[in-house]
């Protein structure tokens, strides 16, 4: 079980630290005594300080970004301990016949290429380090499962989690653990721009909700409480899995 000060002295990097899921993990890093860095694309290149939170400028499909942020954590905060692979798009309710490709690339250069990005570059880092660290990437609880109007996001969460497998292996040897999480329904407003046309918000939800066994959507805290177990240091024989968040919803998972 993950204590109050798991993480005291660890540098931790949350991508899409601004959004719904993004802000829940941050919260739960640094009461646990992490310092946690923000990196967002909505952010400032100056890294600023805001409640404790470092918050930092990243854009995930580049490698140049990618390196100066970790230049920054190397210089100012001793290098990288945890990665958090969350940043993600998520455009719905387009049929796959009607999926144009500039948007089926943006999906893949986002939430594929961008944890592929963040996996080579944090493992780099903690290479050279030689402490070790953990690394876990935001899967979809569609990345198993096949939902026709969201085909280049269920294809780009899919390759997370083979990134996921071929990284854990690549890293082992270096001590650094990768792991996925694979989220359901969670009440953000990535869920929420799944409503249909005319759908009210209490009815689309009720609907999610019943998908679940549990008869309950997944919070955000829900998420992060996954995602703190796969990064703490005590769970040192975990690497290369994925765990469902979703009541029970994903089937053979």
């Amino acid at each position: 079980m993950t204590t109050q000060d798991t993480f005291r002295g660890r540098t931790v990097v949350v991508t899409g630290g601004a959004g719904g899921l993004g802000t829940a993990m941050v919260a739960a890093f640094c009461a646990r005594g992490a310092t946690v860095v923000s990196a967002d694309l909505s952010a400032s290149d100056q890294a600023a300080s805001v409640g404790g939170v470092i918050e930092r400028r990243l854009d995930v499909t580049s490698e140049e970004s990618w390196a100066a942020l970790l230049d920054f954590v190397d210089s100012e905060l001793n290098g990288i301990d945890v990665l958090v692979n969350n940043a993600g798009i998520y455009r719905p309710n387009i049929p796959f016949e009607d999926m144009p490709l500039d948007l089926w690339r943006q999906h893949f250069a986002i939430n594929s290429d961008g944890v592929f990005l963040g996996c080579k570059h944090a493992i780099l880092r903690m290479k050279a380090r030689g402490t070790g660290g953990s690394i876990v990437n935001m899967g979809s609880g569609l990345s198993i499962t096949a939902n026709p109007d969201g085909a280049a996001y269920c294809g780009s969460k899919a390759a997370v989690l083979m990134t996921t497998r071929t990284a854990a292996r690549a890293a082992g040897k270096y001590g650094v653990r990768v792991n996925a999480v694979l989220p359901g329904a969670v009440p953000t407003d990535m869920l929420m721009g799944n409503k249909l046309d005319g759908e009210s918000d209490g009815d689309f939800l009720a609907k999610m909700e019943a998908y679940s066994p549990l008869g309950r959507l997944a919070t955000p805290e829900d998420i992060a409480a996954a995602v703190l177990f796969l990064a703490d240091p005590a769970n040192k024989a975990v690497s290369g899995v994925f765990i469902p968040v979703d009541g029970g919803n994903i089937p053979g998972a």
